[in-house]
């Protein structure tokens, strides 16, 4: 990651941007989230079924539980590598079809799968987080709230319905969001729209208020990021990049590592 973009993802965790987060999302609670959601209600159906027949579904391709299967796909393949490649046969022919040296398909499998680690981590730990606030203060979905008469806080309860605050879906996408940023480092603005969006989409889907959205970007956010201050980071610069093959390269050797 470039020094000024990760510098500006560092800010993020800063104990300022916290008390910022925290002041916003009070305001927006108390003030905004009512008045903003029964604004939505007067938009066109158009809007409406973008929401649902476009976004909604992606929020479900991108599901966590997704990524991190597929993380763990990797992880799992790249422990037992080794055992792979004392077969002298299957190592020749791992290499043949990819391309690639003996030391470059170890590194390049380790690499990924460390960063495989932090996608799993990152997901878990945000995802657990935004259960445990989603249990303390326990506040009701809009449509409970509007259409059932549930008070907007209801603490320590593990009913579905009041269990608003934060986003899940919002925590998710931010939360993937930010793995790509640190990771791809490009299309940042269609990324971060993407999941600006599918937060959005929980409004329109009468699932959130808006105070529900902000703070789940921010949980979502603020997880990976410290992850990787803390280890990721530094675990990631001890890999040669010279023996690390690309992406597109590292699928190609992915794809031949299932049939060898």
């Amino acid at each position: 990651m470039g020094n000024i973009k990760y510098k500006k993802l560092e800010t993020l965790t800063s104990i300022r941007f916290f008390l910022i987060v925290i002041f916003l999302t009070s305001l927006t609670f108390n003030f905004l989230d009512i008045l903003i959601f029964e604004f939505t209600r007067s938009f066109p159906g158009l809007i409406f079924a973008f929401f649902k027949e476009i976004i909604d579904p992606i929020s479900d391709i991108l599901d966590p539980m997704n990524v991190i299967i597929l993380c763990m796909l990797v992880i799992i393949f790249n422990s037992r590598l080794n055992f792979l490649l004392k077969n002298k046969n299957k190592q020749r022919s791992l290499e043949e079809k990819t391309g690639l040296k003996l030391r470059v398909i170890v590194d390049s499998f380790d690499y990924y799968s460390t960063i495989c680690k932090h996608f799993v981590w990152s997901l878990a730990v945000a995802g657990v987080l935004c259960n445990i606030l989603k249990y303390i203060i326990g506040v009701s979905r809009p449509k409970y709230f509007f259409l059932e008469g549930y008070d907007r806080f209801n603490f320590f309860n593990l009913e579905h319905k009041v269990s608003s605050f934060p986003s899940g879906y919002t925590q998710a996408a931010f939360t993937l969001a930010i793995l790509l940023i640190i990771y791809i480092n490009k299309y940042n603005f269609v990324i971060l729209a993407t999941a600006t969006l599918m937060g959005i989409s929980r409004i329109f889907m009468s699932m959130h208020f808006p105070s529900d959205i902000l703070f789940g970007a921010y949980l979502g956010a603020i997880v990976p990021i410290i992850l990787y201050c803390s280890f990721f980071k530094e675990k990631l610069k001890k890999f040669d990049v010279n023996r690390i093959t690309s992406f597109n390269g590292f699928l190609r050797l992915f794809y031949w590592r299932l049939f060898i």
